[in-house]
């Protein structure tokens, strides 16, 4: 049997009958009539397996960031929200999606998904927690399968009261299952509603502060980002969409932290960041800085670099790609040629640095240092993709 109609069969095993008025659909048996349909109604079991099931799906379709270092802090960070969130009976899974997208989005059945462009973008721990949190009441409460009981009493309802048996409580495996997983991972995706994103602001905040945390990162973990990566176009559901409006969503979490845990924050020690948070997320902050400068983003890898020196001043990737930003959108051929400098005094031995240190040399006219860093780079580098490209401009200059 197909993978999607035997876990149907699983789902589908606990119903409840419901009556709804017949629409115009159904047609019409006089003034008062109505049709009675099987509607699921999900247990845990059936959560944890139809989640595992829309994750095998998605995964397939979309590829996920293998860091052992990030995966074992953040299931870290996860575990300390679990223990003092509402019990499910799962056990919690965080992914990283290789994407660098801002987003989040949890398949109910304790799984949740970030993105490697949100987890680089946000600034420090708490940070982190919050949007956790936030997935995890998302969970707590239900919210995927609430959505899919409820679609099958509206969207669905003219395919399941003309295919349905009501007597053996069994729904059609083609179409219907094919709407489960639509409806799931739409709303994954897209925003469980209003009402739902509200709950889970409320309730994923108290998670947090459960969790030793200071909740006024909160609504900074927010308007962190679309302030300073507000290009829309890069900026999933998690933000817009079908979820409260921004400007209430910043109103009712900073009024939360500070009506409802004003005493705390003033009585209790609550963290913020961390050093393993620099650490662990080193990789990915550096890695989402690439992909903005590969695609042209300048300010948005600016902002990543900057943010990777803040955490380690020596290492000498940020300060390459600095450089080479400086380069390619500014005049100030100094400031470039300062991070190029700081790259090599990280690593003498990284080869790009002196390449792009040369071209800037020669934009000033210092022939002699451009050479240089030229020689220097072919010599740690003799078999550089680029290296007759470079020879023969070494040569251009020594004309």
């Amino acid at each position: 049997m197909h993978a999607r109609a035997s876990l149907l069969m699983v789902l589908l095993s606990t119903v409840a009958t419901v009556s709804i008025d017949a629409g115009p659909q159904l047609g019409r048996m006089g003034d008062l009539a109505k049709s009675t349909i099987n509607r699921p109604k999900f247990t845990d079991e059936d959560e944890g397996r139809m989640a595992q099931a829309n994750a095998q799906e998605y995964e397939a379709k979309h590829k996920m960031w293998r860091d052992p270092l990030l995966e074992t802090y953040l299931a870290g960070i996860t575990q300390k929200v679990v223990a003092v969130s509402e019990p499910r009976p799962f056990p919690y899974r965080l992914s990283i999606e290789h994407d660098a997208s801002l987003n989040a989005l949890t398949l109910g059945g304790g799984l949740v998904y970030i993105s490697a462009g949100l987890v680089a973008r946000l600034e420090n721990e708490a940070q982190l927690v919050m949007v956790l949190a936030h997935e995890i009441a998302h969970v707590t409460e239900r919210h995927v399968t609430k959505g899919i009981e409820k679609a099958y009493g509206i969207q669905l309802l003219g395919q399941i009261g003309a295919t349905a048996g009501s007597a053996t409580g069994v729904l059609p495996s083609g179409p219907a299952m094919a709407k489960i997983y639509e409806h799931s991972m739409g709303a994954a995706i897209n925003g469980h509603g209003r009402n739902q994103e509200r709950d889970a602001d409320r309730i994923g905040i108290d998670y947090m502060v459960k969790a030793g945390y200071d909740p006024r990162e909160a609504p900074i973990t927010f308007e962190l980002l679309l302030m300073e990566y507000g290009d829309q176009r890069r900026l999933q559901n998690f933000f817009y969409g079908s979820h409260p409006s921004n400007q209430e969503r910043f109103k009712t979490l900073s009024d939360l932290a500070r009506s409802k845990y004003g005493k705390v924050v003033q009585s209790t020690r609550l963290a913020v960041n961390s050093e393993e948070f620099k650490r662990a997320t080193r990789r990915v902050v550096i890695a989402v800085g690439v992909n903005d400068y590969e695609d042209k983003r300048f300010n948005t890898a600016r902002a990543m670099f900057e943010k990777a020196i803040r955490a380690f001043q020596d290492d000498p990737q940020p300060h390459y790609y600095l450089g080479r930003i400086a380069l390619e959108t500014s005049a100030d051929v100094d400031k470039a040629i300062a991070h190029l400098e700081a790259a090599i005094a990280a690593d003498a031995q990284f080869a790009p640095p002196h390449r792009e240190l040369g071209l800037a040399f020669y934009r000033k006219g210092d022939r002699v240092k451009a050479v240089a860093e030229l020689e220097r780079y072919l010599a740690l580098d003799p078999k550089a993709e680029d290296a007759a490209q470079v020879k023969a401009t070494i040569a251009e200059i020594k004309r």
